[in-house]
């Protein structure tokens, strides 16, 4: 299979008419997604010494056993026809991410309770008329990346709701670094500010995806077949707050293990149900009226991504149903979903 390449792509919403500091400051977030896949830190010289032990161990045992890869592609022959039908199977995995069961998050007792006294405790203020639209997020664009071999992995996000599907087979003895991703971009005009003199506020976001990663390792035995077979996934769900002219406001994330197969006697199996919403909750301050005078927008930026690597013998499939690799074919209409809703910036 050819190496990975990458693409990139993206829609707008043409009724939001970004500026030049918000065009500046999305692309400027954006550039950290699409640089590609993310290779542990470190794996190069891990990857380096497993191999160099890897190629001594075969050396001795074929001193020992001088027909050793024969013995070896026998037993292949024999085993393969039914393994072959449990691929693309794997028993489901629990969630090892702190997520509470699979709703939303819920919020730290206590996190933001003297927030919330304060503005009981403040003198109340004058009626003011709210702008049309008060507080609310506008979806403004929202980008994919695929970094995989060709006509492998899909995107699609000219439908409701976005969905990525697909399958990589992988055969090589170099490890593949692949990821996939979409990211939702939404803003805050100074025109639909709150009228307010509160400084504390917070957005709630929910990011939802919905379907299953799966994974896959051949046959592996430690004396008859010790190349590496590997496939890893890990995913990523990430929000942050930042304004059009630069400054950081808020941000959450979850970093989570989705499968670690790693030459897997006899065979490595994972199937991961990605069925499950975040909720997270990103408080900031700022100064309404003064964001407003200077024509400051503030930007919300949600992301979903997964990164994995393939090495040997491996495969990795996004899909809506778990099963077998004959029985639940990654398509367009059997593919991982995502949603996003953005909540707004309370008055």
């Amino acid at each position: 299979m050819s190496s990975a390449r990458q693409k990139v792509g993206t829609v707008c919403n043409d009724r939001v008419q970004l500026t030049d500091a918000e065009r500046a400051t999305i692309d400027a977030l954006n550039d950290a997604s699409v640089a590609g896949a993310r290779a542990p830190e470190g794996y190069d010289a891990l990857a380096e010494s497993r191999k160099s032990l890897a190629k001594e161990t075969r050396e001795a045992l074929w001193t020992a056993i001088p027909d050793l890869e024969e013995r070896g592609r026998a037993q292949v022959e024999r085993i393969r026809p039914e393994l072959e039908k449990l691929k693309g199977t794997g028993w489901p995995v629990g969630p090892d991410r702190p997520f509470a069961g699979r709703g939303i998050v819920a919020a730290p007792l206590g996190t933001h309770g003297l927030g919330d006294l304060g503005d009981l405790l403040r003198p109340p203020v004058p009626f003011l008329t709210q702008p049309p639209n008060v507080g609310e997020l506008w979806w403004a664009e929202t980008n994919w990346f695929v970094t995989a071999p060709d006509n492998t992995l899909h995107v699609d996000i000219d439908h409701d709701p976005y969905r990525i599907w697909g399958h990589i087979g992988y055969t090589g003895d170099n490890l593949l670094n692949g990821t996939v991703g979409i990211v939702m971009t939404f803003i805050l005009g100074p025109e639909r500010m709150p009228r307010t003199d509160r400084t504390l506020f917070d957005v709630r976001p929910e990011l939802r995806p919905g379907g299953w990663v799966s994974g896959w390792t051949g046959l592996y035995h430690p004396i008859w077949h010790a190349d590496d077979k590997w496939s890893k996934c890990w995913g990523f769900l990430g929000a942050t707050l930042t304004l059009s002219s630069g400054e950081w406001l808020a941000g959450d994330s979850q970093h989570y293990n989705r499968f670690f197969l790693e030459d897997v006697n006899p065979v490595g199996q994972a199937s991961v149900s990605e069925f499950f919403g975040w909720g997270p909750i990103l408080t900031f301050t700022a100064n309404m009226a003064d964001l407003r005078q200077r024509g400051v927008s503030i930007i919300l930026r949600t992301e979903l991504r997964y990164d994995f690597q393939l090495e040997g013998e491996s495969d990795i499939w996004f899909r809506n149903r778990s099963g077998s690799a004959s029985e639940s074919v990654a398509a367009f209409d059997n593919a991982l979903r995502f949603r996003c809703w953005p909540g707004s910036v309370p008055v």
